[in-house]
């Protein structure tokens, strides 16, 4: 059986999207897959049970059978990070060890996949990504958020972290103009460095959307209308907090967008629903008038109505862009695009050597 462990230098690097991607290419090969994932930080209940989202998300993708409880067998809560602090925390590792050595049964591939980043996530609860790799017999795969030339070092600093197990790194989420940049300077470097890199992957804007509905769901909003459209992805923000004619011209130039504003701004509204709009999200608790109301159903843009104000609803939404996962359809399709067409598998695999 072959472990790989798949860490990155940042969180939100895209390793559950790489995980998701490479399961599907080698179910479709015949390869017997498993998943893993032994420290969660985004807890969701499964029947009563605690179990990581994204977690949850890839083994109901891959149609795992393995038990939840195995597959994500523990997710940092505030509540279990007092009681380590408090010097009062259950046998972490134990359970992870016992996890594991369920869920690798029968496989030939076992995918696990680290949680945030390697320098900063998991110390606290004595598992942080070494720690899990040595535990494991894993080898590594690092997904490197590339945010600049200042990328390159923290890719290199978790790399040295995680030692010789390393196969090497995929850079993801590189501006698409500086792509030419990184395959002709930055990959070379790091390859010098003794360090392989797999794949350069361009910022995508499927892969940084997000469905209305997860929206909804995440802003706690009332949905007023269109509750058939809320599979639709938005993949830009707009905040309808200036004048009518200015929002317009802005609102024209940005496709497929959601429009945050007071609930009581109708000429933003209707604003919005003459452009490209997939919602509109109205602040304020303050319910549109019936002729937006009408003019939305026509349009098929749900309107989306929240509570609280409208910088309040911002910041909300910044903090969701900030930890988006692969967890629609039409990104999974999306995702494995991208792998077959920036990422060397053929590579991935004759590193891992026979499964």
């Amino acid at each position: 059986m072959v472990v790989l462990y798949l860490v990155s230098n940042e969180p939100s690097a895209g390793k559950s999207m790489i995980a998701l991607a490479l399961g599907l290419r080698l179910q479709e090969e015949g390869t017997v897959v498993g998943y893993f994932r032994p420290v969660g930080l985004h807890p969701t209940r499964r029947d009563e049970l605690l179990v990581d989202e994204d977690a949850a998300f890839i083994a109901d993708t891959l149609h795992l059978p393995d038990a939840l409880a195995d597959i994500s067998p523990l997710v940092l809560t505030p509540e279990l990070v007092e009681q380590v602090l408090a010097g009062g925390a259950p046998d972490l590792r134990g359970a992870v060890q016992a996890a594991f050595a369920r869920i690798r049964q029968g496989k030939q591939v076992l995918l696990v996949e680290g949680a945030g980043a390697v320098t900063v996530t998991g110390w606290m609860v004595g598992l942080p990504a070494p720690v899990v790799a040595g535990m494991l017999g894993a080898r590594s795969l690092l997904v490197g958020r590339y945010q600049g030339e200042a990328s390159v070092d923290s890719v290199l600093v978790s790399a040295r972290m995680m030692g010789e197990g390393v196969i090497g790194v995929i850079l993801n989420v590189v501006p698409p103009n500086q792509m030419s940049f990184v395959q002709e300077q930055v990959q070379p470097y790091l390859q010098a460095q003794g360090l392989e890199v797999l794949g350069v992957l361009p910022r995508d804007s499927v892969l940084g959307a997000v469905s209305v509905r997860e929206l909804a769901r995440q802003l706690g909003a009332r949905v007023l209308c269109c509750e058939d459209r809320l599979d639709e992805l938005v993949e830009h923000f707009s905040v309808g907090a200036m004048t009518v004619e200015s929002a317009l011209r802005y609102f024209r130039r940005t496709p497929r967008k959601a429009v945050i504003t007071g609930g009581d701004r109708s000429d933003i509204q209707l604003a919005a629903l003459d452009t490209d709009t997939r919602c509109l999200v109205l602040t304020g608790d303050l319910y549109p008038n019936s002729l937006i109301l009408s003019r939305a159903e026509e349009a098929g843009v749900p309107m989306l109505l929240v509570s609280m104000d409208t910088l309040s609803a911002i910041e909300k939404v910044e903090a969701l862009l900030g930890g988006l996962g692969v967890r629609e359809p039409r990104k999974v399709a999306r995702a494995r695009e991208l792998l077959d067409r920036y990422v060397n598998y053929g590579r991935i695999m004759e590193l891992l050597g026979p499964t």
